[in-house]
């Protein structure tokens, strides 16, 4: 069954097994929703990609967001998407063919990649990779592969409006150790600023240094050069203890504590961390957990040790 189809089945029956199936094809339920929101949300988005396809069909060439150009002959095809789709599902338990993907017609910079968007006021969900990508399987760093894995994960999460280790799911399924370490590290466009802003105040000082004010001291500009990296790097660390302490404290009641995380908010992954020596809060959490939302149902009907949680 097709995505559309299970949408339009669930809408009509709402169960938790057939939420399930939709939460498997990265439609993942938001916090607090209900099976009536999640179901119209659904449709609406539904709505919103068919749509978008037909208005793409009939004028060829679309600017959904200003300076992004797609026409319709550069959507991502299928058989990039299921490059990426394995990945996904062994580390996340989802796999996404519905969200419209792009090469786009006008390039956005010389080493950008791709990028997400999520769904806003008539134009549905979209991520798009760089125009190489169309030919080749690697450009510079990046793998194909890899960065459409890394896109679709945003889209997936997009529902739970959650920053905090949205760049640590995303870049936990990169090739580089590197990556996979610095990715969460700029969690917004604030955290790139501060990176880089200090670097070009550095190279303003030395061209006044070399050619008005040569007593201008530079050692305070190299050390706040590294203030802000410093800082993202304990803070990253910070966070990265956190989450495996959570993932510690959920594998005695899942065998894909990764995904289980992948979708949980902030307040529960951290929650999570603080109980990790404690199993007893650990499954007092799980419990009150469980049928909290629609969210939750999924996530114990799809993850969870049944027997380990009644058992524990």
């Amino acid at each position: 069954m097709d995505w559309k189809e299970l949408i339009a089945d669930f809408q009509r029956e709402p169960a938790v097994e057939k939420a399930a199936a939709l939460d498997a094809q990265g439609f993942l339920a938001a916090p607090g929703e209900d099976e009536a929101a999640f179901a119209e949300r659904l449709k609406t988005e539904a709505l919103k990609i068919s749509r978008f396809r037909e208005q793409l069909q009939r004028e060829k060439v679309l600017e959904p967001y200003d300076g992004l150009v797609v026409d319709s002959h550069s959507e991502i095809p299928s058989e990039i998407l299921d490059e990426a789709a394995e990945t996904t599902r062994q580390a996340y338990g989802f796999e996404i063919r519905w969200v419209p993907g792009f090469f786009p017609v006008k390039g956005l910079g010389l080493l950008w990649g791709g990028c997400s968007i999520g769904s806003w006021e008539d134009i549905p969900s979209l991520f798009i990779i760089r125009r190489s990508f169309e030919k080749k399987k690697r450009f510079f760093i990046y793998s194909r592969e890899e960065l459409t894995s890394h896109e679709l994960c945003h889209a997936a999460r997009s529902p739970l409006e959650d920053m905090e280790y949205e760049e640590h799911f995303a870049y936990a399924i990169s090739h580089s150790a590197l990556r996979r370490y610095s990715g969460n590290c700029f969690k917004s466009e604030k955290d790139a600023l501060f990176f880089l802003l200090p670097v070009f105040l550095l190279l303003v000082v030395q061209i006044l240094r070399t050619f008005y004010r040569p007593d201008i001291p530079v050692l305070p500009f190299w050390i706040l050069i590294f203030v802000w990296p410093v800082w993202l790097l304990i803070a990253n660390g910070k966070a990265r203890k956190r989450y495996f302490r959570a993932e510690a404290a959920l594998r005695p009641y899942t065998g894909r504590p990764q995904a289980v995380l992948f979708r949980c908010v902030t307040a529960e992954i951290n929650a999570l961390a603080d109980a990790a020596d404690d199993a007893e809060a650990v499954r007092k959490i799980l419990e009150e957990k469980k049928d909290s939302d629609l969210r939750w149902k999924i996530i114990y009907h799809r993850f969870m040790n049944k027997e380990n949680m009644e058992n524990g």
